[in-house]
């Protein structure tokens, strides 16, 4: 009896020498047509599907390897003397190896051709799936291949075959199954995922969340360490999710120690902080340990560093420097002269990379500007957290001036800029800016007052000047003793979400003061 190898692939990277290796191995070899092309050109002999089964293909190629000579071949247990003798009866072969792999719809997910659910669901596969589910159940007779990477493997196992013995181990047909049973997860999630978001857009009403996640994801870094050098970490990304992460960071490292987790966690947050970060003009921020400890403008690149170092002399050692402009070779001599864990930015002058390559630990990162997108998951006791992502535009476009103060547009440049930073720090916060200067920043405390005070009090320690300075507190004063403590340290403009019920209070205090107060739309937690 024949033995068969059976291809279908809509990539064909290294199709012709593993076709020529089962040809030479004594396969014979069925094809559907647009796979029998390529076995054309490369002279490699094949039938094709239609021959073998005595059935044309149907509906336009719909429906041309679901067959019972095809399936049957594949699933039959070579070890039932049941199974044989139904094989033979039916004129049916054995197929012993599957090469097929899953029309491209993960790879249209994102582009122009997703906005098209007829054409999204023309890619929908249904043969192939199949037939790689039966091949990798069957795997201790069938060896079902997915994946070209694997084909030399399998081509080199061949050529030092020995007749009449099965040359490849369990082991390696188990490997190979578990890539099936992978890709599939990741193909039907994917599918879930783009016609669940269908669904829902169908809707009269929008849905806040997803009734179920799908999401598949594969290791694509081992991490320096984990969040101590005692644990193991590794960074895995989304092949088909609803899941979603900064939505489009294309990003690649160009100099520097591998990353760990915890630069991760950094480049994540300094991403979201660019996201904020003013346009219009070289900004600058470094941040420690999730934190924002400098953000500053500047007539150029270096002009923004230099002042977003003065923001925080003692803490921008060691921290994450992300910009919104291009590093030149005198802003990388002036990262240079301290030590930096991170520099991101969206470019780098050739000179400037070079200089910046002469620090060989530090991690140089290109990106491009990015948006959130999709919902933030967090793992806890008993399963996940889910989210829509903290998008509100945080700029002070939508804040109402609730005090009798008019605050000159200095300041109110000022107050924008600490609206857009203030989110960016761990809750209870408070950003104080001066001169499109960060000059103190408090962070995590128990109390909004002890934020206050700390924020002041770094800003004392460092020298900075506070009078007509701007604060922005990520949430409501509970009681007046905020704004009026920020008020006798000179502070003239202030910004805060409404919501306490002592906000006529905070008002008051606010009008004894002299401070220009304003009420935001949107309250800014981050834990």
């Amino acid at each position: 009896m024949n033995k068969y190898a059976l291809l279908s692939v809509s990539d064909q990277t290294g199709l012709p020498e593993l076709a020529a290796a089962l040809h030479k191995a004594g396969y014979v070899l069925l094809a559907t047509s647009g796979t029998g092309k390529c076995l054309e050109a490369a002279k490699v002999p094949w039938s094709s599907v239609e021959s073998y089964t005595g059935l044309a293909e149907l509906l336009d190629g719909r429906v041309k390897t679901l067959h019972p000579k095809i399936h049957g071949g594949i699933l039959a247990r070579r070890d039932s003397q049941n199974h044989l003798a139904q094989m033979e009866a039916a004129e049916i072969g054995p197929i012993d190896v599957v090469v097929v792999n899953l029309y491209p719809f993960l790879k249209y997910l994102g582009t122009e051709r997703a906005k098209d659910p007829l054409e999204m669901t023309e890619l929908v596969d249904v043969g192939g799936p199949t037939m790689i589910r039966a091949a990798a159940k069957n795997h201790r007779f069938v060896l079902p291949l997915i994946d070209p990477t694997d084909y030399p493997e399998v081509i080199a196992t061949l050529a030092s075959a020995k007749a009449g013995r099965d040359p490849f181990p369990i082991e390696f047909r188990r490997h190979l199954a578990a890539k099936v049973f992978k890709a599939l997860s990741q193909y039907d999630c994917a599918i879930a995922g783009y016609f669940a978001g269908l669904a829902e857009g169908d809707k009269q009403e929008p849905s806040s969340l997803p009734a179920s996640f799908e999401g598949s994801f594969v290791r694509t870094a081992e991490l320096r360490y984990g969040e101590n050098p005692h644990q193991k970490a590794a960074l895995y990304t989304p092949q088909s999710s609803q899941l979603a992460f900064i939505a489009g960071p294309q990003w690649k490292q160009l100099g520097g120690k591998e990353l760990s987790y915890n630069n991760m966690l950094d480049f994540d947050a300094a991403l979201r902080l660019l996201g904020d970060l003013p346009q219009d003009k070289p900004t600058v921020a470094i941040l420690k340990h999730l934190n924002p400890c400098g953000v500053a403008s500047g007539r150029t690149v270096i002009d923004a560093i230099k002042r977003a170092k003065e923001c925080d002399p003692r803490s921008h050692f060691g921290g994450v420097l992300v910009s919104n402009t291009t590093i030149d070779k005198e802003a990388a001599e002036e990262i240079r002269g301290d030590f930096a864990e991170i520099v991101i930015a969206p470019g780098f002058r050739p000179d400037a990379l070079e200089e910046l390559r002469m620090s060989k630990n530090l991690r140089i990162l290109e990106v491009s500007r990015a948006a959130l997108a999709g919902y933030d998951v967090r793992t806890v006791a008993g399963g996940l957290l889910v989210q829509e992502p903290d998008v509100a535009a945080s700029t002070m476009s939508h804040a109402k001036l609730v005090s009798n103060r008019t605050p000159t547009d200095e300041e109110l440049a000022d107050l924008d800029l600490a609206w857009r930073v203030v989110r960016h720090v761990k809750s209870n916060a408070i950003a104080l800016v001066r001169d499109g200067l960060l000059i103190g920043v408090g962070a995590g405390q128990m109390s909004r007052i002890d934020s206050v005070e700390l924020a002041l009090k770094k800003a004392r320690s460092h020298g900075h000047l506070l009078d007509g300075a701007a604060a922005a507190s990520d949430a409501f004063f509970p009681f007046p003793d905020s704004v009026q403590t920020l008020g006798d340290a000179g502070i003239t403009c202030i910004v805060a979400p409404a919501g306490a019920r002592k906000d006529e209070e905070v008002k008051l205090a606010a009008n004894e003061k002299g401070v220009s107060l304003f009420f935001a739309a949107n309250r800014h937690f981050r834990h």
